[in-house]
């Protein structure tokens, strides 16, 4: 294709592009919850510029015959930016669930110790008109997509690395080189990091507030489907556990999560009923909700007995009416 032929086939493709941009960045913020994460989602159609500009390149690369407008696989973005790398595998099995993956680039494995490049997963994937969700989409389905997952440290070397000419055809000086070596380690270091931190602050034996924040977190990601204020639930979560013994903490953490399971149908009744009104309860979107329903199930007075010396006793009430059949 000329440019001009190019031009012409975007001018009919975009506007199915953009909508099927929609579709998708709706369908994973709507469902991505299952899997107890909230990244972050956005997608963004090719710009008529970088197509063609990709397309010449390519041509560069495999010669004029072996690429075209047709082969251009990344008309669309869709991203997904993650906390941490291991939620990145998480990711993974997901999108082959819910996608048709005909294509995935994992970046890290493919990459030479020499290049310096970002690291981040790429799958050319297809909507599966069997999936509820895209089944009135249905002359979208033959459009290939590309979507990127990456951690946060990830996407800040990318984006920080189009400022510099890092790239492996750019003639750097050994110095100048280094220094971009260095750079990019401090980002796979910081990923590394930061699991390795959530990880140790999860099991450290004296930390129980964080312990159970992170227990519970996933749980608000996966039933509310919005994020929460975390210096809020640490404060609350301190208060909350200072009214339990010691035996009663050690009940929370070994069946707080038994027991949303078994009143996962309830939980995910009182999520979708009050979805508009969370401005109105507050509470309902922090991960200490679990905590004060169970405590109240299992260890009631712990909870209405202290309550009132820091919190709102109508908040309470507010809370024990949404659970219901609780003691008054």
């Amino acid at each position: 294709m000329e440019i001009k032929q190019i031009a012409e086939a975007w001018k009919v493709d975009e506007p199915k592009y953009k909508e099927l941009g929609g579709v998708v960045s709706v369908f994973l913020k709507t469902i991505i919850t299952e899997c107890e994460i909230l990244p972050e989602i956005s997608f963004r159609p090719k710009e008529l510029l970088s197509i063609v500009k990709k397309i010449k390149k390519k041509r560069r690369e495999k010669g004029r015959e072996k690429y075209s407008y047709n082969d251009l696989n990344d008309k669309l973005g869709v991203r997904i930016i993650c906390a941490f790398q291991e939620e990145m595998d998480v990711i993974d099995v997901f999108l082959h669930k819910y996608f048709d993956i005909k294509k995935v680039e994992r970046k890290k494995e493919n990459l030479d110790i020499k290049t310096l490049d970002y690291i981040s997963n790429h799958y050319d994937a297809l909507i599966k008109p069997s999936v509820k969700h895209f089944s009135k989409h249905h002359k979208l389905k033959d459009l290939v997509f590309e979507i990127q997952v990456r951690t946060l440290n990830q996407h800040a070397w990318a984006n920080s690395a189009h400022s510099l000419s890092y790239k492996q055809e750019a003639e750097i000086p050994p110095s100048l080189m280094r220094k971009v070596y260095r750079l990019l380690s401090l980002y796979e270091i910081a990923d590394d990091e930061f699991s390795a931190v959530n990880k140790a602050l999860v099991e450290h034996p004296d930390n129980s507030v964080y312990k159970m924040l992170k227990k519970l977190e996933s749980k608000i990601y996966k039933y509310a489907q919005i994020d929460y204020d975390r210096e809020t639930s640490l404060y609350t979560l301190r208060v909350l556990l200072g009214y339990l013994t010691s035996q009663e903490i050690q009940t929370a953490f070994q069946e707080i999560e038994a027991f949303i399971k078994i009143n996962e149908e309830k939980i995910l009744r009182i999520f979708s009923e009050n979805k508009e009104r969370y401005f109105e309860i507050p509470l309902l979107t922090q991960p200490e909700i679990f905590l004060v329903w169970f405590s109240l199930e299992r260890f009631p007075y712990s909870i209405i007995d202290n309550w009132v010396e820091d919190f709102d006793n109508d908040e309470l009430e507010q809370i024990k009416t949404l659970w219901g059949n609780l003691i008054d």
